[in-house]
C-alpha cells in the first residue's frame, strides 16, 4: 500500500499491538526488516515504509534533508490514522527518528536509536585499521559476490565466520529496491549536512540506543556520545556485534525492543504547541542549509587555536 499524500510512500503494516514505526536507513528499502519481522508482529504493529524516491515509493528526483525525511515519517503516521508511536531508526533511520523527535516530539512516544549517530564534525569515524581491513573486505567481497553492500559493512567478522549461511540469506534483502543514483547522492548530502549534538539534551522522548560493539560503518564512540548527551538514555552495546544488530541476534534484539516498547506503552507525548508546529513547518525548507552551515561553524569551533590562526593568515594574503 501507499500514503494518499504524495509523494506516495511504500508503506507495510503488520502486526497487533503498540504502533512501532520503522525507519530504514541509507539506499535501502525497509524489505531488510523481512528476515526478522515475525520475531515482531505476535507484540507489535510494525509499520514500515521506503523513504521518498526509494525502494517502492514515488520517485523523487530533488533533494532531501533529514527534516523533509522526518516530516514524511510524520505523514505516515497521519495516513495510518496515529497522533504517535514507537520509533525505530536503523542506521541513517536512526538521524530521520531523531530528527522527527526533535522537530515534532507529539509523534513521538519513545525512540530507539539503532547503529545511529548525531551527525556533524563530532562523528566518531573508523579507525585507519579498522577502515583498512573493511575496505580490503569490501573488496573481496564485491569481486567474489558483487553485492552491493559487502557483507564485511554490515556484519561482524565473528557473525560471518561462524553463521555463512544466515549472511547469504540477508544480504539479498540488502539488495531489493535499491535507491536510484541520485537518491543515494541526494540521501549522503542528507547526512552530511545532519548534526544534532547541541540539540540532544532537548530530547523528551524516552530512548533506548542499541549498537554493536564491533560496528566498523557507525563506530561504537557515536553510540556513547548519544546516551552521553540524552537526558536518562539507556545504552545497550551488544560486543563483537556489527552494524546490523537486529540481523545478527536476532531473537534476542526482539525481546529487548519488545520489552522496551510494553514498558512505555502507557506514555502518550504531550500536545504540541502551535508555535512548535509553526516553526517546524515554516523551518523545513531551510534545514539543508542550516545543517550544512551549523557543521561548518562546529567544524570551525574544533579546530587548534595556532592551525586557526595559520588559516586566517593564509587568507589575509
Amino acid at each position: 500500500m501507499r500514503t494518499h499524500s504524495r509523494p506516495r510512500l511504500f508503506v507495510s503494516d503488520r502486526g497487533a499491538g503498540e504502533p512501532v514505526l520503522l525507519i530504514t536507513g541509507w539506499t535501502i528499502s525497509s524489505a531488510v526488516f523481512d528476515p526478522v519481522a515475525h520475531l515482531y508482529e505476535p507484540s507489535l504493529r510494525i509499520i514500515a515504509y521506503d523513504h521518498r524516491g526509494a525502494g517502492r515509493s514515488e520517485p523523487w528526483l530533488a533533494p532531501v534533508s533529514m527534516a523533509m525525511l522526518a516530516a514524511d515519517a510524520a505523514r505516515v503516521l497521519a495516513d495510518r490514522r496515529l497522533r504517535s508511536a514507537h520509533v525505530i531508526g536503523l542506521s541513517m533511520g536512526a538521524a530521520v527518528a531523531l530528527e522527527l523527535a526533535l522537530r515534532m516530539p507529539h509523534r513521538v512516544r519513545s525512540l530507539i536509536l539503532v547503529g545511529g549517530g548525531a551527525g556533524g564534525p563530532s562523528t566518531a569515524l573508523p579507525g585507519a585499521r579498522e577502515a583498512s581491513a573493511a575496505m580490503r573486505s569490501v573488496v573481496a567481497d564485491s569481486l567474489r559476490h558483487r553485492r552491493p553492500w559487502p557483507a564485511a559493512v554490515l556484519f561482524s567478522e565473528s557473525f560471518r565466520e561462524r553463521r555463512p549461511d544466515d549472511v547469504a540469506r540477508y544480504l539479498p534483502f540488502f539488495a531489493m529496491h535499491r535507491a536510484p543514483p541520485w537518491m543515494t547522492g541526494w540521501q549522503a548530502l542528507a547526512v552530511a549536512c545532519f548534526g544534532r549534538r547541541a540539540a540532544l539534551g532537548d530530547l523528551r522522548a524516552p530512548t533506548l540506543i542499541l549498537h554493536g560493539g564491533q560496528d566498523v560503518l557507525v563506530p561504537v564512540a557515536n553510540a556513547h556520545l548519544l546516551a552521553g548527551g540524552i537526558p536518562d538514555a539507556e545504552l545497550h552495546v551488544v560486543e563483537g556485534a556489527g552494524h546490523a544488530v537486529p540481523l545478527e541476534h536476532p531473537e534476542a534484539s526482539a525481546r529487548l525492543l519488545t520489552t522496551w516498547v510494553r514498558d512505555h506503552a502507557d506514555r502518550r507525548p504531550p500536545e504540541p504547541r502551535r508555535a512548535e508546529l509553526l516553526w517546524e513547518q515554516l523551518s523545513r525548507p531551510l534545514a539543508l542549509p542550516a545543517g550544512a552551515a551549523g557543521n561548518a561553524r562546529e567544524a570551525i569551533r574544533h579546530i587548534p587555536g595556532s592551525a586557526l590562526s595559520t588559516m586566517r593568515r593564509a587568507a589575509r594574503r
